[in-house]
């Protein structure tokens, strides 16, 4: 999941149009790492991707 999570993510910026990837407007990336964007994403634990530790996302704002 986390793979298929990252390509999506990454698109825009292997495309050129942003510099992270949560600068992208239309990305959910932004509600992981700001926890803001145009539409509310509900986080919810699981165990096999816990999506709900923060250090988690900080490859997204890194790139």
């Amino acid at each position: 999941m986390w793979s298929k999570l990252d390509y999506i993510h990454m698109n825009p910026v292997r495309a050129g149009i942003v510099e992270k990837a949560s600068d992208y407007i239309y990305s959910s990336a932004s509600n992981y790492v700001h926890d803001s964007g145009l539409v509310t994403i509900e986080k919810m634990d699981n165990p096999i991707v816990d999506v709900l530790k923060s250090w988690s996302f900080t490859k997204y704002s890194s790139y």
